[in-house]
């Protein structure tokens, strides 16, 4: 049941009221989305693509798969603000579906099209943050040497290449587990918590053995992770309710 979205993020609801106000006044939600998302998605209207349940955050993804189409939704609070979200189509019968390649996939496959298309660059790195990825975990038993791990910490896989050290990422259990060749353990975490914690020179490989791998080096993580501050310094200073 994939759908077709867009969005306009802010970092107060009462900002958010005030847009989802225009927009039903009659202002372009596009043109609305272009003005004051500071979501990257902004600068294509607020256009997300086609994406299937369970790519977005959760409270993202109810109100996309669970709302009306062709209404204004919100105030949506997640991590990042507040959303007002169009659902612009959503195909309730699976035959009916006209693609069915992963969204990020697509958006993987646009990049590499061209590397310096803004457009191009701003849909898949927004769905990139928004995607919850599966991270392969190490079992301390099997390691040499004494390792101790406090209550909830975990030890994520980390493969050597070319003298660069690389964090194993995978958009779903089934590429980990083609990857792999077998069941393996691994912790769910969103796009937006890689970019803030995965530090230099550590590299992030992303969907390794299929034809949707990428690489995302230092410099383009750092990027990012001024991207989730940015969000994440607007919602601390939105004023208390």
């Amino acid at each position: 049941m994939p759908a077709n979205a867009r969005h306009i993020l802010v970092a107060t609801e009462a900002q958010c009221l005030q847009l989802k106000n225009e927009i039903e006044a009659g202002a372009d939600f596009a043109e609305v989305a272009k003005r004051a998302s500071s979501c990257p998605s902004g600068q294509q209207g607020g256009d997300l693509g086609t994406f299937n349940p369970g790519q977005m955050v959760p409270e993202f993804d109810q109100a996309v798969f669970t709302g009306e189409v062709n209404t204004v939704i919100g105030p949506v609070q997640t991590q990042f603000g507040y959303h007002l979200i169009e659902v612009t189509k959503r195909w309730e019968n699976p035959k009916a579906e006209p693609q069915t390649a992963d969204t990020l996939d697509q958006a993987l496959a646009m990049l590499r099209q061209d590397m310096t298309n803004a457009a191009s660059q701003s849909k898949f790195y927004d769905l990139f943050l928004n995607t919850t990825f599966c991270v392969p975990t190490l079992d301390p038993k099997e390691l040499k040497g004494d390792v101790t791990l406090e209550e909830g910490q975990v030890l994520p896989l980390i493969v050597e290449s070319d003298g660069n050290d690389y964090l194993m990422v995978f958009d779903s259990p089934e590429r980990l587990k083609n990857w792999t060749g077998k069941e393996t353990t691994w912790i769910g975490v969103p796009g937006h918590v890689l970019a803030a914690t995965t530090m230099p020179p550590l590299h992030i490989a992303m969907n390794v053995g299929s034809d949707y791998s990428k690489q995302f080096l230092p410099d383009e993580i750092a990027w990012l992770r001024e991207v989730v501050e940015q969000c994440n310094q607007s919602r601390a200073e939105q004023p208390a309710a």
